[in-house]
């Protein structure tokens, strides 16, 4: 009889046991796998916060709305605000706006109680405080660092009329109210032909970041659309024409190059930007092309003689050449090259130009060339490179590889123009079609500490 009552006994602690592990107290865990106030990690967003404030948390699964909205809290001094709550990706995703008080600071608390739609709790509590900016203008303020917050458009004028240009940057550069007293330098990076401007905002940003240069430095990654969007407004360019400097294909025509020009205006304007003195643009690859062209092309360095440009120019596949003269890849002197009629046709030279350079002739214009600050940063890696054009003539008369022609375009330079061109080579080692690897690399890291000093 004893025997059975020891049993029973344990048989019901077990079974209590049992239960207790599925109740509240020993749900899943709940995690934050995004966290951004206005666009920028909670960690590092405090001070000098814009008085419009957007919250955006990702979970790891859905939350329950009732159970967040009752756990939540926004206040000030103890005392809760007005605030709305918007749901996404199934409430997986929660966006917390509001409109706060000028010099205040606010407390965010979201508990550890149950959260989930199917019970979870939150793994740990989120807890953060930040303050608002002191007046209406804008002096600083945390940089962006996600795509899918950092995604921006703006309304620029093509020669019949006006249209849509996007692109991503780390600052609201358009922001009417900005007078930014910390942003020293700018750095546009161009796309290549993936038209990807969100993985090359991605490699950059981290670049900033492991180099503490988020704080003083605007990055910009514009998006050159190859297809026609929704929008009939939208700028877009078909196949390479952006690279060429091209003007788009839809109604309100505007030149690739005018659209990097439109933003460099913005970055000049001394009522936003007191404190800019250098613009970066550089591009990988087709960016890369675009960036050589560019650097001679744009309009923009003569019309802001007060700030410096710098142009990096990484792993292109051909280049301009001033000249019908192209090197030898054996000997490495200098030869003119014949039967092959394309190799100096625009942009691989100063034949059929865009209507974008039709006020500048071919003397001046190659005199950009030499004088303009150029970095041809190449990649000495021997990987595989399926997009390198090996079938066309003005294409392989650059050299062999794309690396060799990044080498041939430098030792052009030094035998055409010794002494007294404005252009450098930067070597990756072991890096090759990877732009990636390349704006990760060592040794552009060095090189982009030394053009932001």
């Amino acid at each position: 009889m004893i025997i059975r009552k020891l049993i029973v006994l344990f048989l019901g602690i077990l079974i209590t046991t049992s239960c207790s592990d599925e109740g509240p107290e020993n749900a899943p865990n709940l995690e934050i796998i995004l966290s951004t106030l206005n666009g920028s990690n909670i960690a590092l967003a405090n001070d000098d916060v814009a008085t419009e404030v957007t919250i955006v948390l990702v979970f790891s699964s859905s939350v329950d709305p009732s159970a967040f909205e009752s756990l939540f809290s926004l206040s000030k001094g103890g005392s809760k605000v007005d605030y709305s709550i918007a749901y996404a990706n199934a409430a997986g995703k929660v966006t917390v706006t509001a409109t706060l008080d000028f010099k205040t600071t606010y407390l965010v608390n979201l508990g550890t109680e149950v959260i989930g739609a199917k019970g979870e709790r939150l793994a740990k509590p989120l807890n953060f405080s930040f303050t608002t900016s002191v007046d209406s203008v804008i002096r600083s303020m945390t940089p962006c660092t996600s795509v899918g917050d950092c995604l921006r458009t703006v309304t620029l004028s093509g020669s019949t009329g006006v249209g849509n240009f996007q692109y991503y940057s780390n600052y609201p550069i358009y922001e009417e109210n900005a007078a930014w007293e910390n942003l020293t330098h700018a750095v546009i990076v161009v796309h290549g032909a993936s038209h990807d401007p969100d993985d090359y905002f991605t490699f950059m940003t981290n670049t900033f970041q492991s180099g503490s240069h988020s704080e003083s430095t605007i990055l910009i990654a514009p998006f050159f659309r190859n297809t026609r969007a929704e929008s009939t407004d939208d700028f877009y360019w078909p196949n390479t024409d952006w690279r060429r400097g091209s003007p788009s294909s839809n109604a309100n025509r505007l030149s690739s190059f005018e659209a990097l020009d439109a933003l460099i205006d913005q970055l000049a304007n001394k009522d936003h930007f007191p404190a800019l003195k250098k613009v970066i643009v550089t591009g990988h690859s087709s960016g890369a092309a675009f960036t050589h062209v560019y650097s001679a092309s744009n309009k923009s360095e003569l019309n802001y003689p007060e700030l410096d440009f710098e142009y990096v120019v990484a792993n292109a596949q051909f280049f301009y050449y001033p000249n019908n003269q192209r090197v030898n890849e054996t000997t490495n002197q200098l030869y003119t090259p014949t039967g092959c009629s394309g190799y100096n046709i625009w942009p691989l030279g100063y034949n059929a130009t865009p209507s974008y350079l039709s006020n500048i002739n071919e003397g001046t214009y190659n005199s950009q060339f030499v004088n303009r600050s150029v970095t041809y940063l190449l990649g000495n890696g021997n990987q595989s490179d399926p997009t390198l054009n090996t079938v066309d003539c003005e294409n392989t008369l650059q050299g062999s590889s794309r690396y060799k022609r990044g080498e041939n375009m430098y030792k052009f330079m030094e035998l055409t123009y010794p002494n007294t061109h404005n252009h450098k080579r930067v070597l990756v080692n072991g890096i090759g079609h990877d732009g990636q690897g390349m704006y990760q690399s060592t040794q552009f890291k060095v090189l982009l500490s030394q053009l932001l000093q």
